[in-house]
């Protein structure tokens, strides 16, 4: 963790040094990573500005942007993030993640799945994809996605939770019941309504 004195140190860095994207950029990061989030926003809109194609820069500020619920701003920066720079799979995935908030699940399910082309093994994407398939009821095509992200990333307790919900719906109690015990033994926070509704399961 960054101290405040570590802080102020780059703070006076970057005003000393207001056209040093180097500077501006470690400033928002330390912002970003002690949770400062609207002098993160300011201080990427900095780098931005200096230099407009900063990649990090304008993955962080689409982040934030989405956090504040600035989802349409959000999904302007993604997309133009992805106008330079087509093959970034964090890109992908977080419009992906805006599509959904915003209620568009064929165009989320697009994004997952082209991040997916480019990279298979980035398990968070195989994660949302499921999610979208269990909204759309695809239940056995979302086990399948999740069982592909368990490959990549087995200690992830979503996938657990997640598998939970999908063999659920498919009314297969044992197998409902085994990955959401996993899920809780991994620490994650199983909704108990859930829990209760496997259990009465037929």
């Amino acid at each position: 963790m960054i101290t405040e004195e570590a802080l102020k140190a780059l703070e006076k860095e970057a005003m000393e040094n207001p056209h040093s994207v180097f500077a501006q950029h470690k400033l928002a990061i330390a912002y970003f990573n002690l949770g400062k989030f609207q002098e993160a926003k300011e201080a990427f809109k900095r780098v931005l500005k200096l230099d407009p194609f900063h990649f990090e820069a304008m993955i962080n500020l689409g982040i934030l942007l989405a956090q504040e619920g600035e989802l349409e701003e959000a999904k302007k920066a993604f997309t133009f993030t992805l106008k330079y720079y087509p093959n970034s799979v964090e890109a992908w995935n977080n419009l992906g993640l805006i599509e959904f908030e915003l209620g568009n699940l064929d165009e989320a399910e697009k994004c997952y799945r082209k991040a997916l082309e480019i990279n298979e093994t980035f398990a968070e994407s195989w994660i949302n994809l499921s999610t979208i398939l269990i909204e759309k009821g695809l239940f056995k095509e979302a086990i399948s996605a999740l069982e592909k992200a368990k490959t990549f990333a087995p200690e992830n307790a979503v996938i657990y939770n997640n598998l939970a919900v999908a063999y659920y719906y498919l009314k297969d109690k044992e197998s409902a019941l085994k990955n959401l015990n996993l899920a809780k033994e991994m620490g994650y926070p199983v909704n108990p309504e859930l829990e209760r509704m496997i259990n009465e399961t037929l």
